[in-house]
């Protein structure tokens, strides 16, 4: 009996995690995974084949301007995410919409920040490849992440985010 018991136990516990799973973006991926390997992609063709690129102290400021704001809004974006309840996992459900700090100025702010990082990393070490990747990157995001985590989101919180979706910028 008991074998019977553990057995129904463990079909119990795996319809769960189904459940859970069905019931998230379904973003298996960390967005960060997609800039790192690109970022990669483009040091390997910068040292392959290489592009010009600005002289380096433009290329330092350049890269500062994006680099820390973009840290900054990582920062920020990250504590509004986990003081509102959120989740930082793109595979999990979200306990509560959080629309107060900087999600009252964008959806995603992380995934600007992204954008930031990867363009400020990529002109300080001027990794020409890599900027040409970043709008490819972009529409990636957009793609693969924000749509399939606006979709559950929608059915989710329902009117609360189609409410908040119309008053917030998906980006900027």
């Amino acid at each position: 009996m008991s074998d019977t018991m553990s057995e129904q136990s463990a079909r119990v516990a795996a319809q769960s995690a189904t459940r859970q799973r069905a019931d998230s973006p379904g973003v298996r991926i960390p967005p960060p995974v997609y800039y790192a390997a690109v970022f990669l992609i483009g040091l390997f063709l910068q040292a392959r084949l290489p592009l010009p690129y600005f002289p380096q102290p433009y290329a330092l400021v350049l890269g500062l301007v994006a680099l820390l704001p973009g840290v900054a809004l990582a920062a920020v974006s990250v504590i509004t995410m986990l003081r509102g309840k959120g989740t930082l996992n793109t595979n999990a459900a979200s306990a509560q919409l959080v629309t107060t700090g900087i999600y009252r100025v964008s959806r995603n702010p992380m995934y600007v920040s992204n954008a930031l990082i990867y363009g400020g990393l990529a002109s300080l070490f001027s990794v020409t490849w890599a900027l040409v990747f970043l709008p490819l990157l972009i529409i990636l995001t957009q793609v693969v992440v924000i749509l399939p985590e606006e979709r559950f989101l929608t059915r989710h919180f329902g009117d609360e985010y189609r409410a908040y979706k119309s008053r917030v910028r998906r980006w900027l």
